[in-house]
């Protein structure tokens, strides 16, 4: 129950330091794109995960299981394993692109973003081998 309850605090926490960042700075459009793509991912993933476990807390069953645990540990690895090389990409065009290095930094956030939440749904649907 506690790991819900934060896990509502820390959204509501990140949806009013956008609000309040918002109305008070100027953001150029790349800088609210990224920032508000990646604020979409990570709020969007923790909502799925907090109905996920307040469903589970109404039936009764334990928030945690081992078959979560296992997809979320497979899919961080296999994720921090992609996400190697696609900073390996990034640094081998950011020679030949001209971007600068915050906006590149930026889009390597958001792929890491998206590559996680892409194995994690993927291991999510088709589930685990028994390796």
């Amino acid at each position: 129950m506690k790991k819900l309850i934060i896990g509502i605090a820390v959204t509501l926490i990140i949806i009013i330091g956008v609000l309040v960042l918002l109305t008070t700075e100027t953001i150029s459009k790349s800088d609210l794109f990224q920032s508000s793509f990646v604020l979409i991912i990570v709020i969007g993933f923790g909502i799925l995960i907090l109905f996920r476990r307040f469903k589970s807390i109404r039936k009764g069953e334990p928030t945690d299981d081992e078959l979560s645990k296992q997809i979320l540990q497979k899919s961080s690895s296999l994720s921090f394993y992609i996400s190697l090389y696609l900073w390996l990409i990034i640094s081998y065009f950011s020679g030949k692109v001209n971007i600068e290095v915050e906006e590149l930094i930026g889009y390597g956030i958001i792929g890491m973003a998206i590559i996680f939440a892409g194995i994690w749904s993927f291991l999510k649907i088709k589930g685990l081998k028994n390796d």
